[in-house]
């Protein structure tokens, strides 16, 4: 194991240059208690004269505030020692020396358990060439016990040596002095503390409490199939995106054979360890309310929007440069046919040719004008998939705002189709069916964009959008009356405003 291990820490030390995260490290590793108290004014701190506690998380937030600029993971951060039982007591700090020290240390044992899972594989590694067998023994000494963390800690520190860092410390253990929990769940809680730690690194939603229900082997193979699902997600995006010449689906390219082999490698290697994830919600759907794992068509479905997702943010960037309207139709037909086209890959013994041969055909009908024939329903549905995968592959504030725009009109655009299906049967109802729909719809947007706490101010929002639209237009002479058609587009889009207002504000707190 010992041999394992340093292979792993050497790799691990050689890939820590790839995250900006070490150099947050590096610097709070090296500031002495002193420079932290003088640096946040606190030299007239003192464990009598202040609280205590209270002083430790100012100091702890401060420093994984650097690092971190969303909400979301600063909270958790803070919070999920707390969350797995332990307590903070003022009665184990004799001195504000202390407290700034212990609180220096656990943000920055926290920093590197968040910096582990990105580095623990070569970024430039296959996914067949990922060794869970390495991963998972780094990942065991990490959680096993006090002892394998010590373990772990000497071998990663001769490997720092060797590459020339000698002042900085692997401290893998964010429970020091000031902590309090019951000595029997001590052991276990702290277990569940660095593997959720992790397992929020990696990027994917988890059950808190199904991981306190993992026993020990479950939990390090839990944890680890994480840190692989990550890197199979980025290594397949990269792989579309390309690089330097080599862009196989820069458009009007679709790819080619070899490319899409790396991707069904890619995929495979995803969907092995997604199925071995009991605590993740991610690779489930639901059908006839009830939570199923995905199977092969839902994989193949993902892969197909994450190509779709590329050529979208293709045509995003071009846009400055005219109208491409076949690309446009590519995306269009990209996103509705999704489905039956990953149901015939599924049916395929050929599935790198037979992507090939559905992607020769969408660009076919694209270049010819063909429009896809999808329903209002459908679109809507699709609409929402699109941006719940987009919202759980990126952090709120890395997404564009045009993108967000679009991704929210979609969504609502399809609207006006689903109404104008059911107008008949609906009757006097349209308007009112309208907004219960429309107000749905920002609710679940919301909530996918972590912003489900503004959903009540979705109702004052959109009216002032909606009143301040139809007082400019009357203005104007655009229109004299609102008809039942002006009315429900109106709706429609006052809603879709407040739904992006609303974002855009969030994401503009955040920066």
């Amino acid at each position: 194991m010992t041999s394992d291990l340093t292979h792993t820490t050497r790799a691990v030390v050689e890939n820590l240059h790839t995250t900006i995260l070490y150099r947050t490290i590096e610097e709070w590793s090296r500031k002495t208690s002193f420079e932290i108290r003088e640096e946040l004014g606190l030299a007239g701190f003192s464990v009598t004269s202040s609280d205590p506690e209270e002083m430790y998380r100012e100091i702890k937030k401060h420093i994984l505030s650097q690092a971190f600029h969303d909400d979301e993971t600063l909270k958790f951060l803070m919070d999920v020692p707390r969350w797995v039982g332990f307590s903070l007591d003022a009665e184990e700090f004799q001195s504000g020396q202390q407290v700034i020290g212990a609180a220096r240390d656990e943000a920055v044992s926290l920093l590197w358990l968040w910096v582990i899972p990105k580095v623990v594989i070569d970024p430039v590694a296959a996914p067949e060439d990922f060794a869970s067998t390495d991963i998972k023994i780094f990942v065991q000494n990490l959680i096993s016990s006090d002892e394998s963390r010590s373990n772990l800690a000497s071998q990663m520190n001769v490997s720092m040596s060797y590459r020339g860092i000698i002042d900085i410390v692997f401290r893998p253990n964010p429970i020091g002095r000031g902590y309090a929990i019951d000595s029997s769940m001590t052991s276990q809680r702290l277990k569940s503390l660095i593997a959720l730690v992790l397992m929020k690194s990696s990027g994917c939603l988890f059950d808190l409490d199904a991981v306190f229900t993992l026993n020990e082997e479950k939990l390090i193979e839990e944890t680890t199939s994480y840190i692989i699902v990550m890197h199979s997600k980025t290594t397949l995006k990269n792989q579309i995106v390309g690089g330097g010449s080599r862009k196989p689906f820069d458009w009007p390219l679709i790819g080619n054979l070899g490319i899409y082999g790396k991707l069904f490698t890619a995929l495979e290697v995803l969907r092995q360890n997604a199925a071995r994830l009991s605590t993740c919600s991610l690779f489930k759907s639901e059908q006839e309310g009830e939570k199923r794992m995905w199977i092969d068509v839902d994989f193949f479905s993902y892969l197909i929007q994450v190509i779709a997702d590329h050529y979208a943010d293709t045509l995003r960037v071009r846009q400055g440069r005219g109208k491409n309207r076949e690309l446009s139709l590519f995306v269009d037909l990209l996103n509705g046919e999704a489905k039956e086209i990953a149901q015939r890959l599924t049916d395929s013994a050929d599935r790198a040719a037979a992507l090939a041969v559905e992607l020769s055909i969408l660009s076919h009908r694209a270049r010819t004008g063909e429009k896809p024939q999808i329903t209002p329903e459908r679109r809507f549905g699709v609409a929402l998939s699109s941006l719940k995968q987009r919202a759980e592959d990126k952090n709120l504030e890395d997404m564009q705002a045009d993108e967000l725009i679009d991704k929210v009109n979609e969504a609502f655009d399809a609207i006006v189709g689903v109404v104008e299906n059911h107008r008949e049967s609906l009757g006097e109802e349209s308007e009112r069916f309208t907004q219960t729909l429309c107000f749905e719809t920002a609710y679940r947007l919301l909530q996918l964009l972590n912003v489900g706490e503004a959903v009540m101010d979705i109702p004052w929002v959109s009216r002032f959008i909606a009143e301040e639209s139809a007082r400019t237009d009357i203005t104007a002479g655009e229109i004299d009356h609102l008809d039942d058609e002006h009315r429900i587009k109106r709706i429609v889009s006052a809603y879709a405003g407040g739904v992006t207002y609303l974002v855009l504000q969030f994401q503009n707190n955040l920066n």
